[in-house]
């Protein structure tokens, strides 16, 4: 019975490589194959409407075109709305609501959200945490050398 590993040298060289951990380029594609699941489920809950021409300027953009995802450069990914087509803060009014006020300042009925993005969060937890550990295992097979 033999007590020795056969190939050290490459059985050595996988576990350096291990050990090295994800680096910045596999923590972003996991990343960002996450976001983009988060945002693949999100597009159909965001309200649709139709385009608009507010206090003389045309909206170029649906709230639901303006979902992107920012590259970060620690490899993090965040989900959001586009600054450019001034939709971030409406998104919030349309997701959290908000009190109607007149000219004058008088209070009058509240408009309740549609909550989309808590909705999305809870629904789409389980498939965002599949699509990253794919990718962490596809990284992690071809540092190995599968």
């Amino acid at each position: 019975m033999a007590n020795e590993i056969k190939h050290a040298d490459s059985f050595e060289h996988i576990l350096d490589t291990m050990a090295e951990g994800f680096g910045r380029e596999e923590k972003l594609k996991a990343n960002a194959a996450g976001a983009d699941q988060f945002i693949k489920i999100m597009k159909p809950k965001i309200p649709l409407g139709k385009l608009r021409k507010v206090h003389g300027h045309a909206e170029k953009a649906h709230l639901r075109d303006s979902l992107i995802a920012v590259d970060h450069p620690n490899g993090s990914v965040n989900v959001g709305f586009t600054a450019k087509g001034e939709k971030g803060y409406i998104a919030r009014f349309r997701n959290d609501g908000w009190d109607v006020v007149d000219r004058n300042g008088s209070k009058h009925s509240h408009v309740s959200g549609k909550h989309f993005w808590e909705t999305t969060q809870r629904e789409a937890k389980g498939q965002v945490g599949k699509a990253v550990v794919e990718q962490l295992k596809t990284a992690m097979d071809k540092k190995v050398g599968k």
